[in-house]
């Protein structure tokens, strides 16, 4: 029984992935669709739902220069998408409000950022918001003060809540566009949660809390392989440059190429055989074969 069971798991990933796989090929673009750009991997807080305590490349800003040529390359190819956020706070950069203008003024459609939601204050939300910044996704956990605490260490509560409340008054009082959302993988309720913002903020989404790729997943009989969209729509560039499988490889274990050496464009590396090859192992089901990829959350039904 065990046997036929993982038999048909088996077959029935390999159909999933070859539809899904060949839907993705259809409408893969000769551009990424987002670029995330990751100008710096510092963080000042230590989640118990993040790695980020676990990462050993060195912590980094972004070169000015870099940034700007990937903004540029971005522009001339009319990227609809830019993200300056990864595997840290964006906010501990000094330059954000700058680079969210940059992004702007060279029409970029949507600039967004994550941000843990510590540290927009003051002058830093005006001046985010003065930029022209078109949404910020702010992470909140947990259905009450205890646990939000518990979850997001060593970040307060009711300081989060008020930089969050003063931020979307100070949109206001500006005439600004900026979207204010809430993001949640972790609660015990999500009505509560809700119902602590929902007067408050844009809008809310709720997930679940992924493995990062590095626990075991999809052992249970009816979890199904699928290809991860990740891999046809959205490039991922650390803060020295490296562009990393996607935004859950937060230690840049598996490298497609790096902008600015050898010539390397965004356009090049998106068509390099790195990438091609990581498209055909997601769309024949062979996940298994992408160290990062065999057991990630994102990689099941």
């Amino acid at each position: 029984m065990i046997n036929r069971t993982e038999q048909n798991k088996t077959i029935l990933s390999a159909i999933t992935c070859r539809i899904i796989g060949f839907v993705y090929d259809i409408c893969l673009q000769s551009f990424p669709k987002t670029v995330r750009i990751e100008t710096t991997n510092a963080c000042n807080s230590q989640c118990t739902i993040c790695p980020h305590h676990k990462m050993i490349r060195p912590t980094k800003i972004m070169e000015e220069s870099l940034f700007f040529n990937i903004i540029d390359e971005c522009a001339e190819n009319r990227c609809k998408e830019v993200h300056l956020h990864n595997f840290g706070e964006p906010f501990l950069d000094k330059r954000l409000e700058r680079f969210v203008a940059y992004s702007k003024e060279k029409g970029i459609e949507k600039v967004k950022v994550f941000s843990n939601g510590s540290i927009i204050t003051g002058d830093r939300a005006r001046g985010i918001l003065e930029a022209g910044l078109d949404e910020i996704k702010i992470s909140f956990d947990g259905a009450s003060k205890e646990e939000f605490e518990e979850i997001r260490r060593p970040l307060k509560f009711d300081e989060v809540v008020e930089n969050i409340a003063g931020l979307v008054k100070l949109r206001n009082a500006l005439g600004k566009k900026t979207k204010v959302h809430v993001a949640c993988c972790s609660t015990l309720d999500k009505t509560r949660t809700m119902q602590m913002l929902e007067s408050i903020v844009d809008g809310f989404s709720f997930g679940k809390v992924h493995n990062w790729g590095t626990e075991k997943y999809g052992t249970d009989k009816t979890s199904i392989r699928k290809p991860c969209s990740r891999v046809w729509q959205t490039f991922t560039v650390l803060a020295n440059g490296d562009v990393s499988l996607c935004c859950l490889d937060y230690d840049g274990q598996i490298i497609l190429g790096r902008i600015g050496v050898s010539n390397n464009s965004i356009m090049s590396i998106w068509k390099n055989n790195d990438y091609r090859r990581i498209r055909s192992l997601h769309k024949c089901g062979k996940q298994n074969e992408i160290e990062l990829c065999s057991n990630c959350s994102k990689s099941f039904i």
